[in-house]
């Protein structure tokens, strides 16, 4: 049994309407990202939102299906699985994750740099996208329609941050935020199938997780726990299909994403359909002097056997040479808070062992990767 916190979150609800008359929505901003909150707000009222969500998540299910023959020529090890399909290439607590499967791409531009020694220095960065025109035509523009509209709200959210950060921080660069998305040429966005498992497999799930509990370690299993390291996440709402390809309801209620608060709490995060969730990443957490903090989060499959889960998230990052540095003036340890190092779950590793005040996104991503791939 999962000891849920008592606060099942009141997720900060932003509306797309306020954002775009840029009403001052610090207060909101301080409730979810700021030390206190769960890193994670939604936004509601965004237009063309739940068509876009509705055309493209069937998609991931779809090319799933698609055969192993035909998937294959979609992986592209040499960006390390960062463009293309992806299946099985990460490891989650020590063991390779195959529960699900990633279509990488860029969702603003096929080609960010013409320049062949930087597609081949930065390919995770930069590599021009990798269309299956000829298997799955309809994906290109479903992926990039709701990509773009994603890093529009998420430019509008971070325009708040700014806000909100340069009254706390008077040597923050009052634009920062925005400027690395509104500027960035390396956003990156995941198209994401958690495969249907048959009853079998859950129950032997179940076992495993019985034995995590008694050791203690009982979220684990189900889930690889991490922080977002890029400056903001945007994601929609998952969808649920069974083996006909019908979205269905999802009836398995501890499915779903959960946070880890800064005190530890387990907080399971529901977003509406109709919105759009933002979570603050690890650069932004550097870059503002740690006064927006990112949170570890993860996800629970289905206890439902076959159905599959589908889902979208929008990786806004800066480009490889971004300094990674906080503001003048303030003291890197600000940027992670020892008692939030300490409530970090098990396997997401702390920022001072990856990062320092001299690096730029580039390292930083590496030393990142490497602890988790």
């Amino acid at each position: 049994e999962i000891k849920m916190s008592q606060n099942q979150a009141q997720v900060v609800v932003l509306d797309y309407n306020d954002l775009v008359a840029e009403k001052d929505l610090t207060k909101q901003i301080e409730e979810a990202f700021g030390y206190h909150g769960i890193g994670l707000l939604t936004v509601k009222n965004v237009p063309t939102l739940v068509e876009k969500r509705e055309t493209l998540l069937p998609l991931a299910n779809k090319f799933a299906q698609l055969p192993n023959d035909v998937k294959e020529r979609y992986v592209h090890a040499k960006s390390m699985y960062s463009f293309g399909w992806s299946h099985g290439k990460e490891n989650l607590m020590g063991k390779p994750d195959d529960t699900k499967g990633s279509f990488y791409a860029n969702p603003q531009y096929d080609t960010p740099v013409d320049d062949p020694e930087l597609i081949e220095k930065y390919s995770p960065f930069v590599h021009p996208n990798i269309w299956p025109k000829d298997d799955l035509p309809e994906l290109e523009g479903a992926f990039k329609n709701l990509g773009q509209l994603i890093v529009d709200v998420g430019t509008l959210v971070a325009k708040q941050v700014d806000r909100y950060v340069a009254s706390v921080c008077n040597s923050y660069p009052t634009t920062k935020l925005t400027k690395i998305i509104q500027e960035s040429k390396c956003c990156k966005a995941r198209l994401l199938h958690y495969f249907s498992r048959t009853q079998e497999e859950i129950d032997a799930m179940e076992n495993e997780n019985k034995k995590m509990a008694e050791t203690g370690d009982e979220f684990s299993s189900w889930c690889g726990w991490h922080n977002d390291h890029g400056s903001l996440t945007g994601l929609v709402s998952a969808m649920f299909i069974d083996e006909n390809g019908k979205s269905v309801a999802n009836t398995d209620k501890t499915a779903g994403l959960y946070a880890r608060s800064r005190s530890s709490d387990l907080i399971k995060v529901n977003i509406p359909q109709d919105h759009i969730a933002f979570q603050i990443g690890e650069a932004s957490q550097i870059h503002s002097g740690g006064i927006v903090q990112a949170t570890p989060h993860a996800v629970r499959g289905s206890n439902v056997p076959n159905i599959s889960r589908e889902t979208f998230a929008v990786f806004m990052e800066p480009m490889w040479m971004e300094p990674m540095s906080v503001p003048e003036g303030v003291d890197i340890s600000q940027a992670q808070s020892a008692s939030a190092a300490e409530n970090l779950p098990k396997g997401v590793p702390r920022l001072s062992q990856r990062w320092n005040n001299n690096m730029d996104f580039g390292q930083f991503t590496d030393e990142t990767l490497k602890h988790y791939y």
